[in-house]
């Protein structure tokens, strides 16, 4: 008999290798694809995916970096063709020899890209007989731009080498449409060093950048930055810079290339794991399966004479036990026995318990089962959905939520309405369900929530956490804080949203809900959504964890460690018993200052000065304390802190398009040709001070979250509202922080040698107004607007609707808007002289007084 035949006296006879064989076959079956799959994944296809990765990402590289420098040429262009078609290039047409070169200086002024600017007046000799000598033209490449330019051709930047330097020069034409003959040609020569710094403006680690002149008749110059090994050259490529007679190539570096590296160690350490795991439950299969099979016959050998059940485990067995019964009804002539009926017969013994199972007489009992027992479901899932009109919710009264979802209190980006009135429990309980429902849907699982220091503040917050934690969200308290520091806790914390309860500038009986969503701004369209879903009541349920965090000190710390302050201060910090009380007076501690506190005790009632720090009369207290104390400057904050306004050493009010065209001096002196966005309640001197300093002015309409988009749209550096919302985008998360706006001005300040008063003398000057409030009813405030709008008639202004009305004049301007926060109207004008200020007000009222009486302007 062969060894692995095991026989018995029976004459049954089975093989011992058999269970072994069968789970080498199955080991085989399952391995051999396992293996063939890894293989693949291992050495074709992970080498495939590394290739195509590498050179995707170095031709977004390349292509972005020619679209910077093309970006940068077209912004040169249109700078120049403006330049051209304003009052000082038509100067240039009219202006004799002696006069040419002060222009020249004063183009060269608005252009610090350029190290020389010559004007080239070609109506006498025109442009066939143009020569380098009569012109100071150094070579043919200028001359060629030149006459480029006289033809009409696009200004393009032409890079050449002449008298042994290298120079990138463009050229524009000017011309006066009375006198088609008289011509005049700007040449602006690039600085030497200018365009090595755009190119280095991409990370020298991702390889080698080089930027060469497409026309090889005009003379081939290279300008390289980086260094690439000699592996990249496989994945060198070359893009064309729109509109210019450049081509950039870009050779990346190894250490770019090694980013893409596929490691095979998480492969083959995953086909490892798998390997194991099937080995080891085959292993355990074959351990186990013949103990069952024990088991089992037992079972059917010691059942076979009774009638009761036989409970087996393989069910492949069923028939032998079947079979076996069969047989020993035939042999013996009998029924197997019943259990019971052996019980009865011995009655002196213990009791046994019965298995439930056996008073089941549908079916066979050998085929009967125990029932595996089954978890309850879980109703309270996060991924579920309940109707409000159906649920049964015991925490909430049957109620109609149209009757506490009034539309009044939903407002442009943020909720805003009466505390006790208008934002009860049952009214922020559905609010905060149908948020954290919408946060559900964007896959956020937590939301970070802070409040000010209202009355109303702490109740508001308790019902929204509660009404949150029933979505099945997790919320992280941050306590009292100011807004701004919500925002900075959604940057820095491990979620992107949040909630603040604030009623921010407006009186102590107002609150309301700042909402950021994945860390973008509150929209007109995400509040109509969060009111939808809370009038239809479809919300998620679930069970969220409370938690708390502290993000002051991370906030402290990255301002501190951010603003230097070369010279100590003295700050007048006026808080106005807001939610900036204990943290602005510490953050000027701490750079060093000499902090002088105005109403910094945290009171919710505002018992000293209203909030609103837009409002000039409320700034009367600040003004006097900064000249009792002689300080450097004082600050003051509205009642969430997301607002600053400011004063100077004499007590003056310096207003935010002042304010901001000192944050544009500094900010686009070292960021030239960002974009700053300013609203429309803000002065013109501003934009033309940005185009002064070589940024380009963006106008937005009047909201934090209306300035928000548009600075994520343009990706500007600065941004300013004239109510006190200041935006940082350069050394800053970009949102609206008044502590951050105002230790960013006493930086300034530190660094000047000058008072902040003679800082405000040398601004643009102009007649202008603070801004007006008038109040109508909030329900027609818009259609008031738009009947002004329809209505407008200012024959000598460029009529601007997009915020409200605004009239813009030659010398001055005027504007009317209805208001994103409060039932009124707000109106500003501005002028070069008050004579004209007055003139422009009188129109505005004339045209007011027709479409309501209501509508009036102070005198």
């Amino acid at each position: 008999m062969a060894k692995d035949i095991k026989n018995t006296a029976a004459g049954v006879v089975a093989s011992k290798a058999t269970l072994h064989r069968i789970l080498l076959i199955a080991v085989l079956t399952i391995t051999l694809p396992v293996l063939l799959g890894f293989g693949y994944l291992a050495l074709l296809r992970d080498t495939g995916l590394q290739d195509r990765h590498t050179r995707a990402a170095v031709n977004i590289i390349a292509s972005e970096q020619a679209r910077a420098l093309a970006q940068v040429a077209a912004d040169l262009r249109q700078r120049l063709q403006q330049v051209a078609d304003s009052a000082l290039g038509q100067q240039l047409l009219v202006a004799e020899e002696a006069t040419v070169a002060p222009l020249e200086r004063q183009i060269l002024r608005l252009f610090p890209e350029f190290s020389e600017v010559r004007a080239l007046l070609l109506s006498d000799l025109g442009t066939a007989s143009l020569s380098g000598s009569s012109h100071q033209l150094r070579n043919h490449i200028e001359l060629d731009l030149v006459r480029r330019a006289t033809a009409g051709d696009p200004s393009q930047p032409e890079t050449y080498r002449a008298e042994g330097q290298i120079y990138t020069s463009m050229a524009q034409l000017v011309r006066a449409d009375d006198q088609p003959g008289q011509q005049i040609v700007i040449l602006g020569t690039f600085d030497k060093a200018l365009i090595p710094r755009w190119l280095a403006l991409a990370d020298p680690a991702n390889g080698q950048v080089t930027l060469q002149q497409s026309h090889v008749e005009n003379g081939v110059e290279l300008i390289t930055v980086g260094s690439a090994e000699a592996q990249g050259e496989a994945y060198r490529v070359v893009f064309t810079v729109p509109d210019t007679s450049w081509q950039l190539a870009f050779t990346p570096s190894h250490a770019l290339i090694a980013q893409f590296h596929i490691s095979r160690l998480p492969v083959l350490l995953l086909l490892a794991l798998i390997l194991l795991g099937i080995t080891g439950g085959l292993l355990l299969l074959a351990a186990r399966i013949p103990g069952l099979l024990t088991k089992d016959v037992e079972r059917i050998m010691r059942g076979a004479g009774l009638r009761g059940q036989v409970q087996l485990h393989l069910p492949h067995l069923v028939p032998l036990g079947e079979h076996l019964r069969e047989l020993l009804v035939e042999h013996k002539g009998h029924a197997p026995l019943d259990e019971d009926e052996d019980e009865d017969e011995d009655e002196d013994k213990p009791e046994q318990p019965r298995n439930s199972q056996s008073d089941n007489h549908l079916m066979h009992p050998l085929f009967q089962r125990t029932p595996l027992v089954e978890d309850e479901p879980d109703h309270a899932s996060a991924d579920t959905h309940v109707d409000l009109e159906n649920a049964d919710l015991s925490h909430d009264p049957v109620i109609n939520p149209e009757e506490f979802l009034p539309a009044q209190i939903f407002r442009a980006y943020d909720i805003r309405g009466q505390a006790e009135r208008e934002l009860g429990d049952t009214t922020v309980s559905l609010i905060g369900r149908a948020l954290g429902t919408i946060a559900a849907d964007n896959k956020e699982s937590a939301l970070i929530v802070g409040c000010d220091g209202r009355t109303s503040s702490p109740r508001i917050k308790a019902a929204l956490i509660k009404a949150l934690l029933s979505t099945g969200r997790d919320v992280i308290d941050i306590g009292v804080v100011p807004t701004p520091l919500l925002y900075f806790a959604t940057r820095t914390l491990q979620t992107r949203s949040g909630v603040m309860v604030t009623g921010s500038h407006n009186p102590a009986s107002y609150n309301g809900l700042k909402i950021v969503l994945r860390n973008a701004p509150s929209t007109t369209g995400l509040m109509q959504r969060l009111r939808e879903t809370a009038l239809a009541g479809d919300f998620r349920e679930g069970r969220g964890k409370a938690s708390k965090a502290d993000p002051l000190p991370a906030y402290l710390e990255e301002i501190i460690s951010d603003i230097t302050l070369p010279a100590p201060l003295k700050v007048v910090v006026d808080a106005g018993n807001g939610a900036t009380s204990d943290i602005a007076p510490q953050l000027f501690a701490e750079l060093g200052c000499d902090v002088l506190q105005l109403y910094c005790e945290i009171d919710g009632r505002f018992p000293n000065r209203s909030p609103d720090t837009s409002r000039e009369e409320n700034l009367s207290d600040l003004a006097a304390a900064v000249r009792h104390n002689h300080a450097d400057l004082g600050v003051a904050f509205d009642g969430d802190g997301d607002r600053i306004a400011v004063v100077t050493g004499s007590g003056r009010i310096l207003r935010t398009d002042q304010l901001m065209m000192l944050y544009v001096e500094d900010v686009v002196s070292r960021n030239p040709g960002t974009d700053v966005v300013f609203d429309v309640k803000c002065s013109r001197n501003l934009g033309q001070l940005i185009v002064e300093h070589g940024g380009r002015p963006v106008l937005s309409k009047t909201g934090h979250a209306f300035m928000r988009e548009k600075m994520l749209e343009t990706g500007a550096m600065l941004g300013g509202e004239f109510s006190g919302h200041i935006f940082f985008g350069e050394r800053w998360y970009g949102f609206d922080d008044g502590m951050y706006a105002a230790v960013r001005l006493a930086e300034i300040l530190s660094n000047q040698n000058q008072t902040l008063d003679d800082m405000l003398d040398a601004l643009p000057q102009s007649a202008n107004t603070p801004e007006i409030l008038i109040p109508v009813p909030d329900d027609d405030k818009f259609a008031l607007v738009q009947q002004l709008v329809d209505g407008a008639y200012f024959p000598e202004g460029k009529v601007n609707t997009l915020d409200g009305l605004r009239v813009d004049f030659n010398d001055g301007w005027g504007l009317v808007r209805a208001s994103n926060t409060s039932a009124a109207l707000t109106a500003r004008f501005e002028a070069s002289t008050e004579q004209r200020l007055r003139a422009i007000m009188t129109d505005f009222r004339d045209q007011m007084a027709v479409v309501s009486p209501q509508l009036s302007l102070p005198e």
